[in-house]
C-alpha cells in the first residue's frame, strides 16, 4: 500500500466513527440476526430492511423460533422484501443450525458456506461481524472500493480484489489491532454510499435489453405468493384468471416451478403455503 492510501484507509475509519449508519444490526454481533440482516440485504435496499428487519426478529427472535415455525409463516413474514426463496434458505440454515451444530452457529468460512443459501461473502460478513474475526468481504461497495482505489478502470476479478482486501486488513490490524477490522468492513460499505460519484464503474458496451417488470416471471412469482398470503388456499383456476395476459403453459410452468422451489403446495384444484 502506498502513503497516500493508508492515509485514506485512516480518514475512513475516522469518518466512520462520526458518520457510520446507525443501523440495527451493527447493535449485536448475534450470529443469527447478523445472518438475518446480511440475508434481507441481498437485493433489497437498507431502508426497507430496517423496518423489515425488526419486525421479522419480533416474530422469529432466535434461530430456534424460525426453525420450529410453520414455513408459510415465514414465507408470509418475509413480505415486502421479494426473492422469496431467501426466506426458505434463512430457515432451512436455522434448522441446519440446529440439528447439525445443536443450535450453535459454525465459526470457520468452510462450514458456514455449506449452510443452505449462504455463499463467498455471507459468510465472511458472519465472521467479521458476528465473530470479530479479521477476514475481508467483498460485497458490492467492497468490490467498488477496492476496484478504483487499487486498480482505477482496470477491472480485476474477485480473486484480485479479495487479495488486495486482505492486504489492507493485514494493515489495519498492524496498526490499531483485530478490533478495528470490523469498523473498516462497515465503513467501506458507508463511504461508497456516501460517494457514489467516485466508485461509478464502466458499463459494458453491450446491455441486454430490459424487460418491464410486470412482464417478467418474478413478478408473476410474487403475486401468486401474495395471494396466499392473504388467504390461507388459492383455487388455480381462479388464480389463473388473474393473469389474462400470459399463455396457460407459462403460467403453470411458473406454478411448478414455485412448488419445486417448495415455497408452495399444490392440493387438489388449489395451491396453499407448506
Amino acid at each position: 500500500m502506498t502513503k497516500k492510501q493508508k492515509q485514506l484507509v485512516d480518514d475512513m475509519l475516522d469518518w466512520y466513527r462520526i458518520y457510520g449508519r446507525n443501523l440495527p444490526w451493527r447493535k449485536t454481533r448475534d450470529p443469527y440476526k447478523i445472518l438475518v440482516s446480511e440475508v434481507m440485504l441481498q437485493q433489497t435496499q437498507v431502508p426497507r430492511v430496517v423496518k423489515k428487519y425488526r419486525e421479522f426478529l419480533r416474530t422469529f427472535p432466535n434461530a430456534k423460533r424460525l426453525a420450529n415455525a410453520k414455513t408459510g409463516g415465514v414465507i408470509k413474514a418475509w413480505r415486502g422484501l421479494g426473492y422469496n426463496r431467501r426466506a426458505l434458505y434463512l430457515q432451512q440454515t436455522a434448522q441446519a443450525v440446529r440439528v447439525q451444530y445443536s443450535g450453535h452457529f459454525p465459526c470457520t468460512l468452510k462450514t458456514l458456506k455449506t449452510l443452505p443459501g449462504i455463499g463467498e461473502y455471507t459468510a465472511r460478513a458472519i465472521l467479521s461481524f458476528a465473530f470479530g474475526e479479521s477476514t475481508p468481504v467483498l460485497d458490492t461497495n467492497h468490490r467498488k472500493f477496492y476496484q478504483k482505489t487499487f486498480f482505477g478502470d482496470d477491472i480485476q476479478s474477485d480473486s484480485e480484489l479479495l487479495q488486495k482486501a486482505e492486504e489492507v486488513i493485514h494493515w489495519i490490524v498492524q496498526e490499531y489491532g483485530d478490533t478495528r477490522v470490523y469498523d473498516w468492513n462497515q465503513a467501506v460499505m458507508d463511504w461508497v454510499s456516501a460517494h457514489q460519484e467516485d466508485f461509478r464503474l464502466p458499463t459494458p458496451q453491450k446491455r441486454k435489453r430490459t424487460i418491464p417488470f410486470k412482464k417478467t416471471d418474478r413478478y408473476i412469482r410474487g403475486r401468486i405468493v401474495d395471494a396466499l398470503r392473504e388467504e390461507r388456499k388459492v383455487n388455480i383456476t381462479a388464480l389463473r384468471r388473474q393473469f389474462p395476459d400470459i399463455q396457460n403453459d407459462r403460467f403453470f410452468r411458473i406454478v411448478r416451478k414455485l412448488e419445486n422451489d417448495r415455497l408452495i403446495l399444490q392440493e387438489k384444484r388449489s395451491i396453499v403455503f407448506p
